[in-house]
């Protein structure tokens, strides 16, 4: 069975995706074009806690534009939104719920409400969470766990999107990604976190042929993409990463 992907397509807005859910974390927001394309693609948004601080400070010079970012819900253990954000959002009716289970991340939170909306609707959504990478490594590095949590849900993507990059887990198998080369790319990497991974790669300029990688080995970072399709064969997860490649205008 070959797993399809194009990723680009949560920035486009082309069809190609289904609709899925955007997350709103803990992280700075500086680049508007992408954001504005996610959150006007997507069907949810959601803010985990201290994320909405980041979504009112990003906007915040313009209170028109801030209108226009409302959430549909705020969730999280709700220790870091600051009180001025939460009447702010309060007074635009958000629904902002207290979750104190302390054995799961805000971003967790944030994914069971989307489970519950799921069981609502009989439908199942993709997730994209920005800015999910960069900022504090330790959260960095809980965002990569989140996608190695949802790993076997293969009726749904899990994409996190950065300033920079669009992120995915790839399991093991046979992946075919469409890239959208006036959105992402060429810059690529492919990065096997947590155990080894034998790799056989096509549409890279350094195509690998079953090599090993893992860390203290050899791990394909800084490689580039030449074909719309990579097709990638894995035997263990494998972290993929493209650069976004929009004309990203800082939020000024």
């Amino acid at each position: 069975m070959i797993t399809h992907w194009c990723p680009s397509s949560i920035l486009s807005g082309d069809g190609s995706t289904k609709k899925f859910c955007l997350i709103v974390l803990n992280q700075p927001i500086n680049h508007v074009d992408a954001f504005n394309r996610l959150w006007d693609n997507a069907f949810y948004k959601f803010v985990a806690d201290g994320g909405s601080n980041r979504l009112y400070d990003a906007f915040k010079h313009d209170q028109h534009k801030l209108a226009q970012y409302i959430p549909d819900e705020i969730r999280g253990d709700l220790d870091s939104i600051r009180p001025d954000v939460r009447a702010y959002y309060e007074s635009k009716r958000v629904k902002i719920t207290k979750v104190s289970d302390q054995e799961s991340t805000d971003f967790m939170k944030c994914v069971a409400l989307l489970n519950e909306k799921e069981k609502e609707r009989g439908q199942i959504f993709d997730i994209v969470a920005t800015p999910a990478l960069g900022g504090r490594f330790d959260q960095t590095m809980s965002s990569i766990n989140t996608l190695y949590k949802f790993k076997d849900q293969i009726e749904r993507k899990f994409i996190l999107v950065s300033d920079e990059n669009l992120t995915m887990l790839l399991d093991k198998g046979t992946h075919q990604i469409q890239c959208q080369l006036s959105l992402e790319g060429p810059t690529c990497g492919i990065m096997p976190i947590g155990s080894a991974a034998t790799l056989t790669t096509k549409g890279l300029k350094w195509d690998m042929d079953n090599l090993k990688c893992e860390y203290g080995g050899a791990i394909s970072t800084s490689n580039v993409v030449v074909n719309d399709i990579v097709e990638i064969v894995t035997d263990a997860p494998v972290i993929w990463t493209i650069e976004i490649n929009l004309l990203n205008k800082p939020i000024q």
